[in-house]
């Protein structure tokens, strides 16, 4: 692969690091603000699998959305059953109420990706220590409508620009489902109902695609200093977006921010994607963080049964700390090196676009789609 293909990858690693940090933080109570982390997953995966269908159907003319899906599941399936079947055995201690049959419904709905709908259905987090999960299903079922919505309208050859601002405003009205819910007490669910809703999240996924989109327009051309220095300025932006999103967390409670967040993330994804040279860039390129970034979907997945069972065999903060950090980059990296990796070398065989062709360009680094799949939220398929 070309240095500068990798730098990208490295980049893009290195934003799944601080997402996947970023939510463990929160779990602990280290970091309030820590589950804006999916909310960067999500944005991140909308544009990563965007990218991927339109490069793909403009090198070929069209997408073979079967293998699509079959690759999706050589991602993500392997290591969700490899999680169930050994935390299996001590699943009485990891149900939220510590029964089996409720382990055993709550494996269910995380094999059929419905973690979300199981919630709002229950009214509680009941799925326990597999509660995570949830994201996993937006993420599902946002891309059993997507990709054969936008094959066909891209098909039929409805203009990239009106395909890419309707994109953006179907975002932004999913986005204000956060603020409707939230804020007016007639409408709104409690901050849990909001939280899991599918259609509030689809907007932060569509975000992404938006930017995908956008991207493709200009693919092939090389960046204007102007347009530059313009990326650069919408980087710092967006990275001042997230100050003012806890702001509003301190004033308005936290599903509030979460469309700022979304924004924000977007702002600076577009600056990831078009240089290798931004100081951020480089910055997200630092060891350990494109290493942290390529486990991340496994320490998603394990962080909270792992907090979970070492909470179940010990009273002790400092031990707690230990395990669940350690043990969970660990397990992660036991995950992807035994369980995941063989199967991402079928995928890799199955793969017929790169990240490149759908949001890249001259000026952007040409990037495999297939070396940025990771977790939750930026899971490309």
């Amino acid at each position: 692969m070309p240095p500068a293909a990798r730098s990208q990858i490295d980049q893009l690693d290195g934003v799944r690091a601080l997402a996947v940090l970023a939510v463990m933080a929160f779990h602990v109570t280290l970091v309030r603000e820590g589950y804006w982390g999916v909310d960067v997953f999500f944005v991140l995966s909308g544009m990563l699998i965007t990218g991927i269908l339109v490069g793909e159907l403009d090198r070929t003319g069209t997408v073979a959305l079967g293998r699509f899906f079959e690759r999706r599941m050589l991602r993500l399936y392997p290591a969700l059953v490899a999680m169930l079947v050994v935390l299996s055995p001590f699943g009485v201690h990891l149900a939220q109420f510590g029964t089996w049959p409720e382990w055993w419904e709550s494996v269910a709905v995380a094999l059929t990706y419905t973690g979300n709908l199981a919630i709002l259905n229950e009214g509680v987090q009941y799925l326990g220590a597999l509660t995570p999960v949830w994201s996993l299903a937006v993420e599902m079922q946002f891309y059993l409508v997507w990709p054969p919505v936008l094959v066909w309208l891209l098909r039929r050859g409805v203009d990239r620009r009106a395909l890419t601002a309707g994109t953006a405003l179907a975002a932004l009205a999913c986005l204000s489902l956060f603020w409707l819910l939230e804020t007016d007490p007639q409408r709104g669910l409690g901050v849990a109902q909001t939280y899991f809703r599918p259609d509030a999240r689809f907007g932060e996924l569509l975000c992404g695609c938006a930017l995908a989109l956008l991207l493709s327009l200009h693919r092939g051309d090389r960046l204007r200093p102007a347009l530059d220095r313009a990326l650069s300025v919408l980087a710092v932006a967006g990275l001042a977006g997230f100050v003012l999103a806890a702001e509003l967390y301190d004033r308005w409670g936290s599903m509030v921010p979460v469309p700022v967040v979304v924004l924000a993330t977007a702002l600076v994804l577009a600056r990831l994607v078009t240089s290798d040279r931004a100081l951020l860039s480089r910055l997200l390129r630092l060891p350990p963080l494109p290493q942290i970034g390529r486990i991340s979907y496994a320490m998603y997945l394990w962080q909270v049964p792992i907090l979970w069972l070492v909470e179940w065999r010990t009273d002790s903060q400092a031990i707690r700390d230990v395990v669940f950090w350690g043990g969970t980059l660990a397990v992660a990296w036991l995950s992807m090196r035994f369980v995941e990796r063989p199967f991402l070398r079928r995928k890799d065989r199955l793969r017929t676009a790169d990240v490149a062709e759908g949001i890249g360009g001259r000026g952007v680094s040409r990037a495999r789609a297939a070396a940025s799949a990771t977790p939750a939220g930026g899971r490309s398929g």
